[in-house]
């Protein structure tokens, strides 16, 4: 096993986390038949399934082309090259805890690429935040459409979404100095310790200067703007993929029903808890987003599951073969 992922899984603050991941699948099943979740999966559509596939792969190819553009990579082939790192990326973050299968992207990109672990790395952090500024962006539209089909505690959510909003355009604004800043109280940090001289201080140094560097020549309009169009076109993408899966599982639901009813799994199993897949997390938020529009709470607990099984079951498929294909080409850059 992999030192770090080992420590990850040993620390005792992450099992800490882990148990309460657990209890909110415990809890949440409880108030289910469990029966119900299998019948939903032995239930599936193959056509919509198939369709969900294709839709999980495009969701793919769009998030890659954004990174060929957050990382200035020419070439009208350059988002093809880098799909494998996005299907083993989503693969590993639903099969490792914490999030861990971030770390991935920074790695290939060495290997494969030739890329500096502060230049990707930076990009992914950037795209993490274009993110939430599209979910954020994508449910303010549509619940706003949509409000008077909603629960009314609708209307107060979105008044915390708008916050997200605001915090996250305010994180890309400032993210060169931030990352400045980090070096720096890093620097002194180490010096005072006594331990800038040692090797991984200075690779840590390093990098934090190449992601600074990164970051100021990412932040610029046209960089921004077509970052942001690609942001939302994967989300209204992804936000598809569910649809479909909800059609596989015999669930029809309006599109702006989708967006609304799934933005807040979306945004809970992008938070680092030490669950696997982010079970738990991700129903909970399905089931908080779904009861919004009006669907009893049993079947959002049972269709959040079973959408996440689905899920899990197509990085799998197709993450499992990005793995092999680096495995076997990814030990030379390119």
């Amino acid at each position: 096993m992999d030192p770090s992922v080992k420590r990850t899984l040993t620390k005792p603050t992450n099992w800490l986390t882990f148990s309460g991941g657990l209890l909110l699948i415990f809890l949440l099943l409880r108030q289910i038949n469990g029966r119900d979740v299998l019948d939903m999966l032995l239930a599936t559509d193959p056509g919509w399934f198939l369709l969900a596939c294709g839709v999980y792969v495009l969701a793919n190819l769009l998030r890659a082309e954004r990174f060929t553009v957050m990382l200035a990579m020419p070439g009208a082939w350059a988002p093809v090259t880098i799909l494998p790192q996005m299907f083993a990326l989503s693969l590993l973050n639903n099969v490792l805890p914490g999030r861990a299968g971030e770390l991935s992207f920074p790695y290939y990109m060495y290997k494969r690429h030739g890329m500096s672990i502060g230049e990707s790395g930076s990009a992914l952090l950037t795209a993490r935040i274009f993110d939430y500024v599209a979910i954020a962006v994508l449910y303010l539209f549509f619940t706003l459409r949509e409000l008077d089909n909603l629960n009314p505690d609708a209307a107060r959510i979105v008044t915390g979404v708008g916050v997200l909003l605001a915090i996250s355009v305010l994180l890309l604004v400032s993210a060169p100095w931030l990352a400045d800043a980090a070096v720096i109280f890093t620097e002194r940090l180490l010096r005072a310790t006594k331990r800038h001289e040692a090797s991984p201080a200075r690779s840590l140094i390093a990098t934090g200067k190449q992601a600074a560097i990164a970051l100021r020549r990412m932040r610029n309009p046209r960089t921004y703007l077509l970052t942001f169009v690609w942001s939302l076109a994967v989300w209204l993408v992804t936000f598809a993929w569910f649809a479909a899966l909800m059609q596989a599982i015999g669930l029809k639901q309006r599109y702006p029903l989708v967006v609304v009813g799934s933005t807040f799994a979306s945004l809970a199993k992008a938070i680092p808890f030490v669950t696997i897949g982010g079970f738990g997390a991700h129903e909970a938020g399905w089931t908080i987003g779904f009861t919004l529009t009006g669907m009893a709470r049993e079947t959002a607990i049972a269709s959040g599951f079973a959408v996440n099984i689905l899920t899990l079951l197509m990085s799998v498929i197709f993450g499992s073969a990005a793995l092999i294909y680096l495995q076997r080409n990814g030990g030379e850059a390119e």
